[in-house]
């Protein structure tokens, strides 16, 4: 094979490998199925869990730039979760609005540069206080506090 010949094979494989994209988010509560992916990745767990008290429920709803999770209501003691496997580019950005009662807002429950080498297993507790992160050691490492209501999210 020529040197032409080659450098055409490698511009369709560069051209090929920078068209992917990440595959859909799974919900663990919307049903939806995953794409198959060509790289061999390790999927990404995010679960968010609700530790307000027995008689406060929040509301999240979690988006990225090519998945809408849709809004989902989350009782005492109850949970939310999605996995995903992380794009080719390490850009992938889950952000969520959470509510409720007394709190509100929108934060970065996984951005890749953050958290490929803290969590593949991403836990958050909702609080009173905050929002909290937790890391694959069980550390929480990251506190976002609430804004108060009445709140304004746009997402």
């Amino acid at each position: 094979m020529g040197l032409f010949n080659k450098i055409i094979v490698l511009l369709m494989v560069v051209l090929f490998v920078a068209s992917w994209e990440a595959p859909c988010a799974i919900s663990d509560t919307n049903n939806k199925e995953g794409e198959g992916f060509i790289l061999p990745t390790t999927k990404t767990h995010v679960i968010v869990y609700n530790f307000l008290d027995e008689s406060l429920n929040f509301t999240i709803h979690c988006k990225s730039k090519d998945d809408d999770l849709g809004p989902h209501v989350i009782d005492p003691y109850g949970h939310y979760s999605w996995e995903f496997k992380v794009n080719v580019w390490g850009t992938t950005l889950f952000f969520c609005s959470v509510s409720w009662r007394d709190g509100c807002g929108v934060y970065d429950l996984y951005k890749a540069r953050r958290d490929e080498g803290r969590c593949n297993e991403c836990e958050w507790h909702v609080t009173k206080d905050s929002l909290d992160g937790y890391n694959d050691f069980h550390w929480s490492d990251i506190y976002y506090n609430w804004d108060k209501p009445p709140c304004v999210i746009k997402m």
